[in-house]
């Protein structure tokens, strides 16, 4: 019994912390986790030119060394592994390029100037022919039907035959939904 009175008591001091915070975060809390995001990509980048010049001094010290069987079978490696991956991005590409010609063109002759143009342009023109096409218009009833008539005129003006042919749609009109 009074573990669950302690249970309570503390998740009632939570609720009071979580209460007690301020909804909008600090702006001087903000700019510093901004600047050292910056430093770390900073920081990142220097590594990575560090590890580039690193590696340069390792090969340049293996061909020294008469260890160039090495050098060549590692890099024959990384050659090979690179050109799997380029060839897997250049057919992911040009699939990409092909669904959106598809997509845009209207005839051959317009795929044909649409396939010299590079990936990122395409994109870019079919976001912008997205964004020029008109929204969705209402689009006309189906021939025959009802649909949504605007409420009729003042029916107590209206002619006794007029008012007849109308007079579900006038009772429509002052029915609650």
């Amino acid at each position: 019994m009074s573990e669950e009175k302690v249970q309570e008591t503390v998740q009632e001091n939570l609720d009071i912390k979580v209460e007690n915070k301020p909804e909008a975060a600090d702006s001087g809390l903000l700019q510093e986790v901004m600047s050292k995001k910056a430093t770390i990509k900073e920081l990142q980048a220097k590594l990575a030119e560090h590890d580039t010049a690193n590696e340069k001094t390792r090969q340049k010290q293996l061909s020294e060394d008469g260890k160039k069987d090495e050098l060549i079978a590692e890099l024959n490696s990384k050659v090979d592994n690179l050109t799997g991956e380029n060839t897997r991005l250049s057919k992911y590409e040009d699939d990409e390029k092909t669904n959106l010609i598809a997509s845009m063109a209207s005839d051959e002759a317009e795929a044909e100037t649409l396939s010299s143009e590079s990936l990122s342009t395409l994109r870019l023109l079919k976001s912008k022919i997205a964004s020029i096409t008109p929204e969705a218009a209402p689009s006309p009833s189906a021939r025959g039907s009802v649909g949504n008539q605007p409420p009729p005129g003042d029916w107590t003006k209206m002619e006794a035959g007029e008012r007849r042919k109308s007079w579900g749609d006038i009772l429509k009109s002052y029915k609650k939904n």
